[in-house]
């Protein structure tokens, strides 16, 4: 059965995002909190295991990719999560948007291992999960290639742009604020050919506590179109 304070957390903040979620899609999630926590006896998966914070810090969190593509428009067919670690935010990508492909890969081994069984566990047949790294990796092209919380923004692009079809974007999940890390991203799309988008910021609440977040956006141009350097200002 679904905790009740996980499922009102949750709602709340997919809720805050613009976003709804079937009674099933919610039960899915939560048996996703579940096997983190069986797996978290095994190895070390994640720190957070409390109901409330998985539902906000987790769950709707990761679902901030929807919200985004939802409001800017964007056509998402396929998806690869580089660094998964639990499966954040492929395995809340799957459940919620379950047309899309998405692909997950991790360096570590068991890591990639848990994010396929419990894939499988939970029936999402358009995800798949293998052990990998981004340097390595070949699984084709994607539409929208996502880091969640694996490492600095300017570093993300580079391993991004050999998964990105032409028209496709990165999002890297980061608090709201912008600096120095937000100038060298900037410096490295514009030298990369990416084009820079507003961050798409949102505000999502865990107890008493106001997390203010962002997923930052940027758009690999097709071929053929030079490459500039954006003006760019904090969304």
């Amino acid at each position: 059965m679904v905790d009740q304070e996980y499922a009102a957390a949750l709602l709340a903040g997919t809720e805050s995002l613009g976003l709804s979620l079937s009674d099933e899609q919610v039960r899915l999630l939560w048996r996703h909190r579940e096997a983190m926590c069986a797996a978290n006896q095994r190895f070390n998966l994640t720190r957070i295991i409390e109901p409330v914070d998985v539902a906000v810090k987790h769950h709707a969190d990761s679902l901030a990719v929807v919200a985004w593509a939802e409001r800017a428009g964007v056509s998402v067919k396929r998806v690869l999560d580089v660094g998964t670690g639990a499966g954040l935010p492929a395995i809340p990508l799957a459940i919620a948007k379950p047309e899309w492909e998405v692909f997950a890969i991790d360096g570590t081994g068991k890591k990639a291992r848990f994010v396929a069984e419990t894939g499988a566990a939970l029936g999402l047949r358009k995800l798949k999960a293998e052990h990998g790294r981004s340097e390595e990796w070949r699984g084709g092209s994607f539409d929208v290639v996502v880091f969640k919380a694996v490492g600095a923004a300017g570093k993300c692009l580079s391993l991004a742009k050999r998964h990105l079809r032409g028209g496709g974007n990165v999002v890297v999940f980061k608090t709201a604020a912008v600096g120095e890390e937000w100038d060298e991203a900037v410096r490295v799309a514009g030298d990369s050919g990416y084009s820079v988008g507003d961050p798409f910021s949102y505000e999502l609440r865990c107890g008493d506590e106001v997390l203010t977040r962002a997923v930052w956006v940027f758009g690999r141009r097709h071929r053929g179109i030079p490459a500039r350097r954006d003006t760019m200002h904090e969304g």
